[in-house]
């Protein structure tokens, strides 16, 4: 089973209607995530954890070796955290027995965007990734992005391509 390493705050302080962004690796940057059977495990798993722990995902962008999204608490009772936690331990054991070639490395990086953070400037960011690597030219067009609780093209309406 993959083990989170130890962030550097309290599990406390991701409670609640919080947005946090996460970036996390494949083992040896290999490159996986973009193979349909992959990705769709993945994205159950996903849309699974979210709804379980009452988390919204304004965007995730699965790249060829890693996955970038922001988990966003919807209720005092949200757990974006554990949502990542659970979604990084339950696709772990999918690949084990399907895909065994493959892993998650250890851990992840987060960062608890403070309430005066734009947060959909963030998304946009995240959503912007693969034209930035060169991937695509319109980041619409890319298949291994999207959202859980938004539509990507009025979230972005207001903001420059």
């Amino acid at each position: 089973m993959i083990r989170a390493k130890k962030h550097r705050l309290p599990d406390a302080a991701y409670y609640g209607q919080r947005t946090v962004s996460i970036t996390a690796c494949t083992e040896h940057r290999k490159p996986f995530l973009v193979e349909p059977e992959i990705f769709a495990a993945m994205m159950a798993t996903l849309r699974e954890v979210t709804q379980k722990y009452r988390c919204l995902v304004p965007v995730y962008c699965f790249m060829p070796d890693h996955v970038h999204m922001l988990v966003q608490g919807r209720e005092t009772t949200s757990r974006p955290k554990q949502a990542v936690d659970d979604f990084k331990g339950i696709s772990g054991l999918w690949l084990e027995v399907n895909q065994p070639q493959y892993e998650w490395q250890e851990g992840y990086y987060d960062h608890i965007l403070r309430s005066d953070d734009d947060w959909r400037r963030q998304a946009f960011y995240i959503f912007q990734n693969p034209v930035r690597k060169g991937l695509i030219i319109d980041p619409y067009e890319y298949p291994f992005t999207g959202s859980i609780g938004y539509d990507l093209q009025t979230l972005f309406a207001d903001l420059a391509l």
